[in-house]
């Protein structure tokens, strides 16, 4: 289901990446009510074989503070009232986790046709039909993605 990458520049602490990783899932689940335990934050931080430019220069020249951008790909079909509620809410929580200006925290949500996702061997129900889609999971899949859930995790 939805997935998030965070590409942020070194020195975030496992602390933080995780409270992001939280505040994402919680901003996702919120404005879409989708389940908690479908959303996935992945987290990657620059190391010394990465290098990110903007406007072509280095983008630690550009900005001492280092931008941080946030890629979601969602399903398709939600208002643009809630991606906008999403991706403010999302930027505002990253900021203040990492300790940076929110005009250094960019957000692009990619929305993608449920229809051209398969995940745990199903194509993707519309938004609102999350429910069925999940009804019919093998019970072993259902029982790890209900552990994943309820302690607050998700368990691929």
């Amino acid at each position: 289901m939805p997935t998030y990458v965070v590409k942020a520049p070194p020195g975030l602490s496992a602390a933080q990446k995780s409270a992001v990783a939280h505040a994402i899932t919680s901003r996702h689940t919120e404005a879409t009510g989708a389940p908690k335990f479908l959303t996935q934050v992945v987290v990657e931080q620059d190391g010394p074989r990465q290098e990110r430019y903007l406007g072509g220069e280095a983008a630690a020249s550009a900005d001492a503070q280092g931008h941080i951008w946030v890629r979601g790909d969602i399903r398709s079909g939600r208002s643009e009232s809630v991606k906008e509620t999403l991706m403010l809410n999302i930027t505002r929580d990253v900021a203040r986790i990492t300790d940076t200006k929110e005009e250094f925290v960019w957000v692009y949500l990619c929305e993608i046709a449920p229809t051209n996702m398969v995940e745990y061997g199903r194509v993707l129900p519309k938004p609102g039909g999350e429910e069925e889609w999940f009804a019919a999971l093998p019970a072993e899949i259902a029982a790890q993605l209900e552990l994943g859930s309820n302690r607050g995790y998700f368990m691929l």
